[in-house]
């Protein structure tokens, strides 16, 4: 008992409460254990990864005992658990009035099903998949005892129809029981491979083939919006897999991707939660630049309006956040700004004279929209930050090699007291920081708040229309993608003029 009781405990610390789904009138599960007498078992789902109790009954002294309720379970993948090594696995789908026996000293080998097409089919699929891997393990085996190419190739050979013989028995199970949830389990563990007709030998090394067949092709076998197959530890993974591997890594891909993932759960409300919630976490928690772009799409226009589960706080929160940082997600158009000039003399001459030293009112005002150049670098510092001291003059040294392909870096120095312009003085002389443009805001902060600027350095890079194309990057980050971008100008140039020859 106090191994149930432990496992309850753990499994009901990770359980996720949401609503469930009804599928038929009733479940009546009759099962007997050979080895078990008066023993506690539990009948559990998997929600996702985890696994969660929804009924408990103590068998006879024959190990036999009833699951029964008036509702039918969602369905999914279940298991029969009464010790944590000792617990089997089982599918539900429409057919929830079943019968199993199996016996203690062998329970994957000897469980045996009455009345249930989906876990007939299900371990006959079993044990011929662990037959083929087991066929599969021989072949690696011999491969690495291969002498001879002739060898090789006919252990290779018979991989590929091993293989292929997995696939057929697989596609069987699709055609001969397409209304079966036992199809849409193993459908959700395959892979969508490109046909042999695709891949002809200039094309098999290609990997844009197979990655387009891929993508194109995901959800040919795997339905994201059916309910049942987010009570499997399969469903999560597959959704990761979709938005890390068959997705384009940028933005505008990944919001496409999103949406069609929110949109398409709404049919049912306990996968459009946990798809809400899974969604805007993995994108909160992404280091990758740009990913905030996501994150905020979902805040604004799922999690905002029907995450009624959060709290008013941190839907106010979520708010004003997103109003903070929605000017200068990548894509937008960056502020603009009215900022004083200064120029190089005035550090020169202020290395001699205090006076002028601590003069603010030197300098001349611009627009940011004002600057003319294929690329800008905005960059927000003050002289007294240790990441600064680094990162200023590391800025300098990749702006050296970028001014010549019209690229313009404005230094911004944020601190506007007479104390924080000595100090700025004093380090822009130190370093000789006198080709771009030294800049501050005297008499105004407002930049803080366009920028949302919490922490320094920050350095943005804006394209020839000032939109911001990259945010929140080192220096030499920011020269490798100006040059990769150039590059591609480029090619995209020597490309058009070509055509236009031809």
């Amino acid at each position: 008992m106090s191994l149930i009781k432990g496992f309850l405990t753990l499994i009901m610390g990770t359980m996720l409460l949401l609503p469930g789904s009804v599928w038929g009138q009733k479940y009546h599960i009759e099962i007997q254990l050979t080895g078990l007498s008066e023993d506690t078992v539990i009948l559990g789902e998997y929600f996702t990864s985890r696994m969660v109790p929804k009924d408990t009954i103590v068998l006879d002294q024959n190990g036999k005992g009833i699951f029964e309720g008036e509702k039918a379970f969602v369905g999914g993948l279940y298991l029969i658990y009464y010790s944590p090594s000792h617990y089997f696995d089982m599918l539900l789908g429409d057919q929830q009035v079943f019968s199993l026996v199996a016996d203690t000293s062998d329970l994957a080998g000897t469980v045996r099903f009455t009345d249930s097409d989906d876990n007939r089919i299900f371990q006959d699929y079993k044990v011929f998949l662990q037959q083929k891997r087991e066929e599969l393990q021989h072949q690696q085996s011999l491969l690495a005892e291969a002498t001879s190419a002739s060898d090789t190739a006919s252990i290779r050979e018979r991989q590929a129809e091993i293989n292929e013989e997995m696939e057929d028995y697989m596609d069987r199970i699709e055609t001969e029981h397409a209304s079966l949830f036992v199809n849409d389990f193993i459908g959700a563990t395959r892979e969508p491979l490109p046909p042999e007709e695709l891949l002809t030998d200039q094309k098999r090394e290609d990997d844009s083939i197979r990655y387009y067949y891929y993508r194109q092709h995901y959800f040919d076998s795997f339905d994201p919006f059916n309910v049942r197959l987010l009570h499997t530890p399969l469903y999560e993974g597959k959704i990761m897999n979709y938005l890390s591997r068959a997705v384009t890594q940028h933005p505008d891909s990944l919001i496409v991707a999103v949406d069609f993932l929110l949109e398409g759960s709404k049919v049912d409300e306990e996968l459009y939660r946990y798809m809400l919630i899974t969604l805007f976490n993995h994108f909160a928690e992404s280091k990758f630049m740009g990913m905030d772009v996501v994150y905020f799409h979902i805040a604004e226009h799922y999690y905002i309006p029907d995450a009624t589960w959060s709290s008013a706080e941190f839907l106010n929160k979520l708010k004003d956040n997103l109003e903070k940082n929605k000017p200068t997600l990548i894509g937008q158009t960056a502020p603009n700004l009215t900022l004083r000039k200064v120029p190089s003399e005035h550090f020169q001459m202020a290395a001699q004279d205090t006076t002028i030293k601590k003069d603010p009112h030197i300098g001349q005002d611009f627009l940011l929209y004002d600057v003319e150049a294929r690329y800008t670098i905005i960059y927000f510092w003050e002289a007294d930050c240790g990441h600064c001291k680094k990162s200023t003059p590391a800025l300098y040294e990749a702006y050296s090699r970028l001014k010549d392909k019209e690229v313009e870096v404005i230094s911004v120095h944020v601190i506007n007291t007479i104390e924080g312009k000595e100090k700025w003085v004093d380090f822009v002389n130190e370093h000789y920081l006198y080709d771009w443009v030294n800049c501050w805001s005297p008499y105004s902060n407002e930049f803080r708040v366009s920028y949302n600027l919490q922490s320094y350095p920050q350095l943005f890079v804006l394209d020839q229309d000032k939109k911001i194309i990259a945010k929140r990057i080192t220096p030499e980050q920011s020269e490798k993608i100006i040059n990769n971008l150039i590059l591609i100008e480029s090619k995209n140039n020597s490309l058009s003029n070509a055509f236009q020859t031809n």
